[in-house]
């Protein structure tokens, strides 16, 4: 039987509309537990996983993020396997928006949830460390009084965050397969799938890699099927095939031992057409990112105001505030951010040859050498809980293998081409 396959895109536009589709998922999802609604099953949560209704929508939502990232990030370095760019685009892309969603959240959500007098809210120390501890982890914190009802989890002021660590550690993650695979994307792929696999069946694996080990299948999913697609793209008949299988193994609650698999062809096979989503992304901007900051702690507040503990209503009133906020953040904060990616990138490249000058080609294997060691100790070793902190140690490293190199300047050291 001959299968058809679809053309090879070079822009997937209906991406945007997947991802603002899994960010309300996982905004619906948390209006069931910050509601605190009912777990009850049926057949339609069979099928979506055999998960309680509260968190399995926020599940997929998840899960697709991460098939996605991993998708794009694999196809952006097969066609440009620069260092810098790779990085500078990825710092920009999640950074600002955390920094500054970490602000509103501390000075302008804090001081209309609280609890205590706003007197005590600034005097205290949580309150002003709040956003670097936050944005130095990618990860929740507390700020006092925050929130101010009678709840469970009235004290958690953002429980979207866990998910960015996972996602920046990946990115190293890859880099670095990229870098020991000289660019291989074969290799690099058949390197983050066997990993990915090990911490599905070695207890011992998944304990060298926690900091990606619980999101790396889908990530790796993505990865794959960026190989796959620039080769075979994909096919309808597959397509189909995959979406069956999905809602089989849903019912017979396997769904993610297959999603990172199955999941990802369906993933890709739906970002290469235009939906309603991509559309209107199309118009108002990408608020995907934004709807997944913002969508947990405008419910939180929308819960204290409200009083409302029926999730689906919760989720209907909280939504369109979150919208608001995420089409600010995309507009203010990410764009603008995005558009300074090519000038940090050269200002970066014009700082490392000013640095060393004359020893450029040893220092640019150098700190890519240095890159290795010290990603290697982050995600295996080192305090990867402190994304920041370690990513600036990491940088350190570089910068010393660059040294070292440039001392030693033996022929061996030679590179093709400098650091780009």
């Amino acid at each position: 039987m001959k299968i058809t396959t679809t053309a090879k895109v070079d822009h997937f536009a209906g991406f945007d509309g997947i991802r603002l589709v899994a960010a309300i998922f996982v905004i619906l999802s948390h209006a069931f537990v910050v509601a605190g609604g009912s777990n009850e099953q049926g057949f339609f949560i069979q099928i979506l996983g055999g998960r309680k209704a509260l968190g399995v929508l926020g599940d997929y939502g998840v899960n697709t993020f991460f098939i996605i990232s991993g998708f794009l990030l694999a196809r952006s370095l097969s066609f440009n396997a620069s260092f810098i760019t790779y990085s500078v685009n990825r710092a920009l892309r999640i950074i600002p928006a955390f920094a500054a969603c970490a602000l509103v959240s501390a000075f302008v959500i804090g001081p209309i949830c609280t609890g205590v007098s706003l007197r005590e809210y600034f005097s205290s120390s949580e309150t002003w460390a709040f956003s670097g501890y936050a944005v130095n982890g990618f990860t929740d914190w507390s700020l006092p009084g925050v929130f101010a009802y009678d709840g469970e989890l009235s004290k958690q002021v953002n429980g979207s965050l866990w998910s960015l660590r996972y996602e920046a550690l990946s990115y190293v993650f890859l880099l670095l397969v990229w870098i020991v695979s000289r660019r291989s994307t074969a290799l690099a792929t058949g390197l983050v799938v066997a990993v990915a696999v090990g911490t599905l069946v070695s207890p011992l694996v998944t304990a060298s890699f926690l900091g990606i080990a619980y999101t790396l299948p889908y990530f790796a999913g993505g990865v794959l099927m960026q190989w796959v697609h620039s080769r075979y793209g994909t096919s309808t008949i597959l397509a189909t095939a995959s979406a069956v299988l999905l809602v089989l193994a849903g019912v017979f609650h396997v769904r993610e031992k297959v999603f990172a698999l199955l999941g990802a062809y369906l993933v890709v096979f739906l970002g290469e057409r235009k939906n309603l989503g991509s559309a209107l992304a199309e118009k108002i901007g990408d608020c995907s990112y934004g709807l997944y900051l913002y969508g947990w702690p405008v419910e939180q507040l929308t819960r204290q105001f409200t009083g409302i503990t029926q999730p689906l209503l919760l989720f209907a009133v909280a939504l369109p505030i979150t919208w608001v906020l995420a089409f600010l953040s995309c507009h203010i904060v990410e764009r603008p951010a995005m558009q300074h990616r090519r000038a940090v990138a050269n200002w970066i490249r014009w700082l490392f040859a000013k640095l060393f000058k004359g020893n450029l080609i040893p220092a640019t294997t150098g700190a890519k050498w240095g890159f290795v060691v010290g990603a290697t100790y982050l995600l295996t070793k080192g305090h990867w809980w402190l994304v920041i902190q370690s990513i600036g140690e990491l940088v350190a490293v570089m910068l010393l293998g660059a040294f070292l190199a440039t001392l030693v300047n033996h022929p061996r050291w030679a590179s093709r081409q400098p650091l780009r």
